[in-house]
């Protein structure tokens, strides 16, 4: 499948000794993605071309528009995904509002949620460190090693087992396409972590903290508004994951000691 992300390009290798050839390269695809929310254009995305369903349905999530429960069907049709809601005639706003993940499944109807402006990841999942450094493993992806120009977000459980493992041209549609398979593998993310292989300024902790996911980690530092954010989201934050050692940026109490 790393081949349906790639495309074969020509280009011009010059080396520093004044050799030069002609050579061809594999280049990460990128492609619009138009998404209906009930029938209006919502917005477009530019993502990688798979995983467009896991994309629509993740992004309306992290980015505070609906709650798993609200999500009532989702169709593809060719580069455009469809969302229908379960109610048509509510009211759909893009603000910057908090939906605060409880314990419960994923796309369950009695998962709870509050929507304020402040975010806040309301679960009291625990990890074992053995089980952050077990995300290591998933860490790189076959699309990578060939294109050099993909990110990587995963889901792992709290026994360090992979439960989604996914590829994008952007660190935050990955995250998008991670919450949104969660949503339709039915996955309780308050027993999960997110491994990210892009860096975690605010933004990229409040998508995560909006689906309720109660530790990041990934190979790369936070900013320090990603710390900052953290902290008020009750989320633990991890950086420069490494097999040898991690750095706690936030909530510390979520790693087991």
């Amino acid at each position: 499948m790393p081949e349906k992300y790639a495309i074969s390009y020509p280009a011009k290798r010059i080396h520093s000794d004044g050799r030069a050839e002609n050579v061809k390269v594999l280049l990460a695809k990128e492609c619009p993605v138009k998404l209906f929310l009930n029938g209006k254009l919502f917005t477009t995305l530019f993502a990688s071309p798979l995983a467009l369903k896991e994309l629509a349905i993740g992004h309306l999530i992290t980015e505070g528009v609906l709650s798993f429960s609200e999500i009532e069907n989702v169709e593809i049709e060719g580069g455009m995904v469809h969302v229908r809601t379960q109610s048509e005639n509510k009211k759909i706003h893009n603000e910057d509002a908090g939906i605060i993940g409880r314990a419960g499944k994923a796309g369950k109807s009695e998962k709870e949620y509050k929507t304020s402006r402040e975010i806040f990841v309301d679960s009291e999942s625990v990890f074992d460190p053995q089980a952050v450094f077990a995300g290591m493993e998933y860490l790189e992806s076959d699309t990578y090693k060939l294109t050099r120009g993909t990110h990587l977000a995963a889901l792992i459980d709290r026994s360090g087992k992979l439960a989604v493992q996914i590829v994008d041209v952007g660190r935050h549609n990955a995250v998008d396409k991670a919450v949104g398979a969660a949503f339709l593998k039915g996955l309780d993310l308050s027993q999960h972590y997110m491994l990210s292989t892009g860096r975690q300024p605010a933004y990229m902790v409040t998508k995560a903290a909006r689906a309720g996911i109660p530790l990041i980690a990934t190979k790369s530092m936070p900013f320090d508004s990603g710390v900052e954010a953290a902290k008020k989201a009750n989320v633990c934050l991890i950086g420069q994951l490494r097999k040898e050692s991690m750095l706690v940026f936030a909530g510390e109490w979520r790693v087991k000691l």
